[in-house]
């Protein structure tokens, strides 16, 4: 990376370069040599290849490569229906390229409520794309000529040729820590990730890590509150414990997608005995008059206590939607509280309010 002169933003100074790890309290930047007590980690994550079918940059593409191309393509298949490769899927409908979409697991966005999967599924469908679930790619019967990536799909009991101009891998990232030199320190990767306790500190006392590069839930929100975070561990304040539980999650396809909280199976797995609801946009005044009907706000709740346990959105603009219910779980209401506040007539936040 090309180095920069220095610049100051909120008494910070920021330097563009290459950095490394001297020590755990040392940083090389460009030949310049920083010391300091503490050092944070923030360097991210990239995305990761098929074994046997490694990306080319050409006919066979990650995320960050497909971002680069110049022209769009007259058709795409996707190996990966999380939430990059679903953002990616709907995106290419959009503007018209024939898209398949090929996912391992039984619904597309598995990681979310299956409800959610099967409804974002419908919505794509409908919009052409070929979705493929319980499907593997057999990664040696790859084949790639004339500007085409020809794959095998297990798919349905048989085996299925998929033919398409580009292919994505999106099958996942992993953290960016080669030549960082983490052998000089204590903090070296564990299983890909680096390994830190509640405040976010290493095996190193003086290292910090944070974001991607700690694994877990590969969001920029989630990054920016692990360093604020960390920032009062290294203060010598009493930082309190990240609860992931009420971290709001977000897939920016069409329709968006967004949750907070547990999953109906989730909330099994951990000794509740949950409940749900469900309230359509269909019957929402303000998604009537905005031509924008498909989808449905999911409430999660404890059956005993009323405990609200999660609460799962499909819909426009769900990405903005879900913050209320974030606060919520932040504030550990009921089902009832949240459905209890008064949202105002007409917009699309009755829709969850309406379904608690």
């Amino acid at each position: 990376m090309r180095s920069i002169a220095a610049s100051q933003i909120a008494k910070a100074e920021i330097i563009d370069g290459q950095a490394r790890l001297l020590s755990p309290t040392q940083v090389a930047v460009d030949g310049r040599t920083l010391t300091a007590k503490s050092i944070i980690i923030a360097t991210g994550s990239q995305p990761k290849d098929i074994p046997g079918l490694e990306t080319d940059g050409e006919t066979v593409l990650n995320s960050d490569q497909l971002l680069a191309l110049e022209a769009l393509p007259k058709s795409i298949a996707i190996i990966g229906a999380g939430a990059v490769g679903s953002e990616f899927a709907s995106f290419f409908a959009d503007v018209g390229s024939e898209v398949t979409l090929i996912e391992m697991m039984p619904t597309v966005v598995p990681l979310e409520d299956p409800d959610l999967g099967k409804a974002l599924a419908r919505a794509l469908s409908a919009r052409g794309v070929n979705i493929m679930t319980s499907a593997r790619v057999l990664p040696d019967r790859t084949k790639r000529y004339d500007g085409v990536v020809e794959l095998t799909v297990e798919h349905d009991g048989t085996e299925t040729p998929v033919k398409a101009q580009k292919l994505l891998v999106a099958v996942g990232r992993e953290a960016v820590t080669q030549g960082l030199g983490l052998d000089r320190t204590k903090a070296g990767p564990d299983n890909g990730w680096l390994s830190v306790d509640e405040r976010y500190q290493t095996a190193d006392p003086s290292l910090y890590a944070i974001g991607d590069a700690i694994g877990g839930l590969l969001l920029a929100h989630v990054a920016a509150a692990e360093g604020f975070i960390a920032a009062e561990a290294i203060a010598g304040k009493d930082a309190g414990k990240l609860d992931y539980n009420r971290v709001p999650r977000v897939t920016y396809t069409h329709p968006q997608v967004a949750s907070v909280g547990l999953t109906e199976e989730q909330a099994k797995a951990t000794g509740h005995a949950p409940e749900s609801q469900r309230f359509s946009f269909k019957y929402n005044a303000m998604a009537l008059i905005q031509d924008e009907t498909d989808g449905f706000a999911k409430i999660v709740y404890d059956g005993a206590s009323g405990d609200l346990l999660g609460v799962h959105i499909i819909g426009q603009h769900a990405s903005e939607l879900i913050s209320e219910a974030a606060l919520a779980r932040f504030l550990e209401a009921s089902a009832w509280e949240l459905g209890t506040n008064i949202h105002p007539h007409p917009t699309l936040s009755e829709t969850p309010g309406e379904a608690a």
